[in-house]
């Protein structure tokens, strides 16, 4: 609308300043357009589209080269030569592998009748030798029961009362009074929380061998299973907390028969902790709260890598002597996430901050092996730069290039927000650069979800944490974890509190080897 207080002086006037309202309403509306479109992408993604956020190095390099070729164009003269070097690769063969040397071979064999080894000319054919085929077969799991008979003594003198009668205590066992020995134990654990097989399906397996055992029995042996192991489960935790880098994320799950009627959304919590990150444990909580982190980090001291979720606070403040005992390091993939999900509505500038955050990957990647010391150097003379001097230039320069509410600026806000904590990596070759190893963590009880759905109670939430410390730290370790749960579950009973530490997963690997 026009002024009303200062009217045109001209219709000419007046048509353009119609005309400049239209184009800032339409710039407002296509802004808004994208915008919408960019939400409906995602949503798109979350119901179709992949889990993988990893770029294509084909299209990592054509981006790069078509960036780079935007900002200087320079003409090729008629007759140069360009060169294209391709690395070298190896060539791998594709064909069967031989069958592992230590399965037990059954012999059959399939032989011509005794008349088709007479010639026609009525001679005895000679042999030749054989040919051998093997192929591998399955047959389903075994079991059986296990008798133990223990004989009664006593004295043949009716008038003596020195001894009385003596025996062979029983045998041990995680729980008392319990049908199952420690290696069915054990398998029911590993399929439940290893296979992710739910206890129904495994009532219906042991049913089709003939063995009606109900997923209420199968149930209580997982839980009396965890009460016995849970020793070992703290001792899992205080080998955490002494280690000075623990890693920590959180995922959903929906839990029945809860303080209140109906379904609500409990919390299993991964942390990834000791020396070399090498143990993986979970805790269960009722909710989000912050209270669920600080219990369990209580006295911790070290660096602490976790996504920008606000109820890791409290453990990053100074005691009341104004001494900080916990350390935030950010995640580069959370950050970078924020990118990804700008592609849609800002291709340019997403792509740009993706290529500079890659490099410091492809760094990352090239010292996988290395030690701690030789991994803090490379990202002090690599990585560094390629923070301080590209990185960051780069998120100030576009800070106020973008519209405050596109998805773009949320992104340079969030890495600007936590810059303090995405560069704590560079102090110590040991820090991850993120927290995808947590997140790993997490996928296995992502795909446990879609297998048992819910949780049916507290109790039952606790024992699967328990359990699944044990059977997820076993699967890291490239443990058996059927035959370190059977041997642990034999034994926790009767080893002596004080080597305790010898049933942990490394520990009793070590032993074995």
């Amino acid at each position: 609308m026009p002024p009303t207080s200062a009217p045109f002086s001209s219709p000419a006037e007046e048509i353009a300043y119609l005309k400049e309202q239209i184009a800032e309403l339409t710039d407002t509306f296509e802004t808004k357009i994208r915008l919408m479109q960019h939400q409906m992408n995602e949503m798109i993604k979350r119901l179709y589209g992949r889990s993988s956020e990893k770029l294509d190095p084909s299209q990592l390099l054509f981006q790069e080269v078509m960036l780079e070729a935007d900002k200087q164009t320079a003409p090729i003269k008629d007759g140069t030569i360009v060169k294209t070097v391709i690395k070298e690769h190896v060539r791998h063969k594709h064909g069967r592998s031989a069958l592992p040397e230590h399965l037990p071979r059954i012999e059959h064999m399939i032989d011509i009748t005794a008349d088709a080894k007479v010639c026609g000319c009525g001679k005895p054919l000679k042999h030749l030798g054989e040919d051998v085929t093997e192929r591998i077969d399955h047959q389903p799991a075994s079991l059986h029961v296990n008798v133990y008979r223990r004989p009664k003594y006593a004295c043949p003198d009716s008038h003596c009362d020195g001894c009385g009668v003596k025996q062979a205590p029983p045998p041990e066992g995680p729980i008392d009074r319990c049908e199952a020995d420690a290696g069915m134990l054990a398998y029911v654990i590993v399929e439940k929380y290893e296979h992710h097989t739910p206890l129904a399906r495994q009532e219906e397996k042991l049913l089709r061998q003939g063995v009606n055992i109900g997923r209420q029995t199968l149930g209580g042996w997982c839980e009396g299973s965890a009460k016995a192991a849970l020793p070992i489960y703290e001792l899992v935790r205080q080998e955490i907390l002494k280690y000075p880098i623990a890693l920590n994320d959180d995922t959903p799950v929906q839990m029945r028969n809860g303080p209140t009627p109906g379904v609500r959304e409990a919390r299993f919590w991964a942390t990834v902790g000791g020396e070399g990150l090498k143990y993986i444990m979970y805790d269960f909580t009722l909710g989000r709260n912050k209270e669920g982190p600080v219990e369990f980090f209580n006295g911790y001291k070290g660096v602490l890598l976790t996504d920008d979720y606000a109820g890791y606070n409290d453990l990053f403040k100074p005691d009341k002597d104004n001494i900080c005992h916990v350390f935030n390091a950010g995640c580069w993939t959370h950050a970078r996430r924020y990118f990804v999900k700008a592609e849609d509505t800002s291709p340019r500038a997403a792509m740009e901050m993706l290529i500079l955050i890659a490099q410091l990957y492809k760094i990352e990647k090239e010292h996988k092996h290395s030690t701690a010391e030789e991994r803090l150097a490379a990202r002090q003379k690599e990585s560094k730069p390629i923070i301080e001097k590209k990185i960051k230039p780069w998120l100030e320069a576009n800070m106020a290039a973008h519209l405050p509410q596109s998805p773009i600026s949320k992104a340079i806000n969030h890495m600007l927000g936590i810059w303090k904590e995405l560069n704590v990596y560079l102090q110590d070759g040991r820090i991850p650069i993120d927290n995808n190893l947590c997140e790993n963590a997490l996928r296995s009880i992502a795909i446990g979800r879609k297998n048992w759905l819910f949780i049916g109670s507290e109790e039952g939430g606790r024992t699967a944490a328990v359990l699944m410390t044990l059977t997820a730290t076993c699967h890291k370790l490239k443990i058996n974890t059927w035959a370190y749960l059977q041997d642990v579950l034999q034994r926790i009973n009767t080893h002596p509190a004080s080597r305790l530490h010898e049933l942990l997963p490394d520990q009793w690997q070590a032993a074995q080897e």
